[in-house]
């Protein structure tokens, strides 16, 4: 064959291969499209739907009273998460439970989204909904990250709070390597790419569908939920529209955020934090290193941030994410931002 007649070969080639792509992606786009308008249509919304300038967030609130409590999911997780704690709540006070940008019933916002972005939109979120203050937060893990951002820029709004399994910024440097994901050890621009460019393109053509949302995680708060519930908060927490939020992208900004954030001043706080310790994954790898990151996240971090209040108290249990201690929690901080009321 000549070199002419290779090259031709070579150009029909490079042209079906380019055709195959071009289908491919058309496929997929089409695809999530589906799926899209599929996913508005497969849960009733709970709550209501609030303009906060160009884009809605969901809301639901029930009970009367004051202070309102407002919770806060945890990483990676819809608001419905609360949906069994929020109305025993509601019998004290006003309570309200919110789906942040992307998750469950409200529009996505521009990645990546970080402690500061996310306050900014709940403090819009609770004017517009004419929702007064003083408020008491409930933030449950990484959520506990977005309350106290939010306690530096409006402390004012703030009566109390009840931090949920908890972490801190400073946890991250003492957390053994398994804990820590595959894009840990990745550059800066890296890990910038990935949220910025990799997530969309596999969104909007209908691969991150296609496979689950990969890496998405376990919602907070299944155990307290019945079967289907639980699959309702997970398709609302792990449909691939989440992927939009790209909270943790900028992990270095989220924690210049929260150690700017200052603390609660004399304000009750607990902390409420599993009592059972990190476990390492079979094969003795990592046993020292997570033994070690247990003896820090108990006797150095958990009492790190109760002291964030003067008020501040940490209390052990079995199992953080059940109902009755988060429900007893809450409670307690209702309790006692009354009675300082009722001395003034």
């Amino acid at each position: 064959m000549t070199r002419f007649g290779v090259r031709q070969r070579l150009s029909s080639a490079s042209k079906i291969l380019a055709c195959s792509i071009l289908m491919l992606m058309l496929v997929g786009m089409i695809y999530e499209q589906i799926g899209r308008r599929q996913d508005r249509r497969r849960y009733s919304q709970i709550g209501r739907s609030i303009d906060i300038g160009g884009r809605k967030l969901n809301i639901f609130c029930s009970g009367e009273g004051d202070p309102t409590v407002i919770f806060d999911s945890g990483g990676h997780t819809a608001g419905y998460s609360w949906v069994s704690i929020q109305p025993e709540i509601a019998k004290l006070t006003r309570a309200c439970w919110y789906d942040r940008a992307s998750y469950g019933w409200s529009d996505p916002a521009p990645s990546p989204r970080t402690p500061r972005t996310v306050a900014n939109d709940l403090h819009a979120l609770l004017q517009a909904a004419l929702i007064a203050p003083p408020y008491i937060f409930v933030g449950a893990t990484f959520a506990a990250f977005h309350v106290r951002v939010y306690n530096g820029l409006y402390p004012d709004q703030v009566a109390g709070a009840v931090l949920v399994e908890a972490s801190d910024p400073d946890a991250w440097a003492h957390a053994p390597a398994f804990m820590k994901g595959g894009l840990a050890s990745a550059p800066p621009l890296i890990k910038k790419l990935s949220c910025q460019i990799a997530q969309p393109i596999l969104l909007n053509f209908g691969l991150l569908r296609l496979f689950g949302n990969p890496g998405s995680g376990r919602p907070f708060g299944m155990e307290n939920l019945r079967s289907d519930q639980q699959r309702e908060l997970s398709f609302l927490s792990k449909n691939p529209e989440t992927a939009r939020g790209g909270e943790g992208c900028d992990l270095e900004e989220v924690a210049a955020e929260v150690r700017s954030a200052g603390d609660f001043g004399d304000r009750p706080l607990i902390v409420l934090a599993n009592s059972t310790g990190w476990q390492a994954p079979p094969g003795g790898q990592y046993r020292q290193a997570t033994d070690a990151f247990n003896n820090y996240w108990f006797h150095q971090l958990q009492p790190r941030l109760a002291a964030l209040s003067t008020r501040g108290e940490l209390v052990l249990t079995e199992d953080g994410e059940r109902a009755e201690p988060i429900i007893w929690a809450v409670s307690r901080v209702v309790a006692e931002v009354r009675g300082a009321r009722s001395k003034r």
